[in-house]
């Protein structure tokens, strides 16, 4: 096996597993910020308190990071409202849409990417080939 089938592979896999912890099963709601932390380091984050109400009624305190612009921060503060999902077998998992766009398409920008380039290597073999 060359190392190119072997990186399709393994691209496979890890695109099943991804599929595999798909969220789907999880609850859309509104929360209210109590408080706004932020936590350095090589990425700074905000992380917010929030609380929400399930769908049972139940009233829930947990964490959630929030989607800030570089070097600007977040546009929220404490009392503004945002819109989480939760899991319903355990309301205090709770996130916001950051890296949505990468959870949900991200699989299918690298397969893109890795045939693209599987392709212009196999085009660049072709044409040594009939030299």
């Amino acid at each position: 096996m060359n190392l190119k089938s072997i990186f399709l592979v393994v691209l496979l896999l890890f695109s099943l597993s991804v599929f595999a912890q798909n969220n789907s099963d999880w609850i859309s709601t509104k929360a209210v910020i109590k408080s706004i932390e932020k936590k350095g380091g090589k990425r700074t984050k905000e992380i917010a308190t929030i609380t929400f109400t399930t769908k049972e009624g139940k009233s829930i305190e947990t964490m959630v990071e929030l989607e800030r612009i570089p070097l600007l921060g977040s546009f929220k503060s404490a009392g503004d409202e945002i819109t989480i999902n939760y899991n319903p077998a355990n309301p205090a998992l709770a996130a916001t849409n950051v890296g949505n766009f990468l959870y949900k398409y991200g699989m299918y920008i690298l397969i893109a990417l890795g045939v693209v380039f599987s392709v212009m290597q196999y085009r660049k073999a072709m044409k040594k080939s009939y030299k």
